[in-house]
């Protein structure tokens, strides 16, 4: 083959694919269906339950901590385990300038530029906030973790 009937496949197959492209409406509605057709999904029903119940505020939890392999101590939590490094806001700003567009670094939360905070947050039953960077298990029941308890009240 020469270039040129090399360059026409090429080309063929890109308005091919173009052609057949969806716009963004109908890639929901086709996404919609898709999820729609899964009536008895497993992994939905899981993150269904997983989403409710991390959204409940008032669910009482167990947070284990962990150092070097090893489970050091448990705190009894009311709500969930956050990440640090979570923010309100968007993280990127994008700018258009001049028909081009660009993506800045936005401010933190609060006011700051640079990485967020490691680890995670959580509060306690008192409304005491524990922030670590160790590693941790979570459960929405105790476990049977032999370690003592932190501190808290649930």
């Amino acid at each position: 083959m020469n270039v040129k009937k090399i360059a026409a496949a090429v080309l063929t197959g890109a308005l091919l694919v173009g052609a057949t492209a969806c716009t963004s409406s109908e890639y929901e509605n086709r996404k919609k269906a898709q999820s729609a057709a899964l009536k008895n999904s497993l992994e939905q029903a899981n993150l269904k339950e997983k989403l409710d119940r991390e959204n409940d505020s008032s669910a009482i939890r167990y947070v284990y901590l962990i150092s070097f392999a090893k489970p050091i101590g448990y705190y009894v939590i009311k709500g969930k385990v956050s990440s640090s490094g979570s923010q309100l806001a968007p993280e990127q700003d994008l700018i258009r300038r001049s028909g081009e567009d660009y993506v800045l670094d936005s401010a933190q939360d609060d006011g700051t530029y640079g990485s967020g905070d490691p680890g995670i947050f959580f509060f306690l039953g008192d409304g005491t906030m524990v922030s670590t960077t160790l590693d941790y298990i979570e459960a929405d029941a105790p476990l049977p973790i032999d370690v003592p308890r932190l501190g808290g009240k649930p």
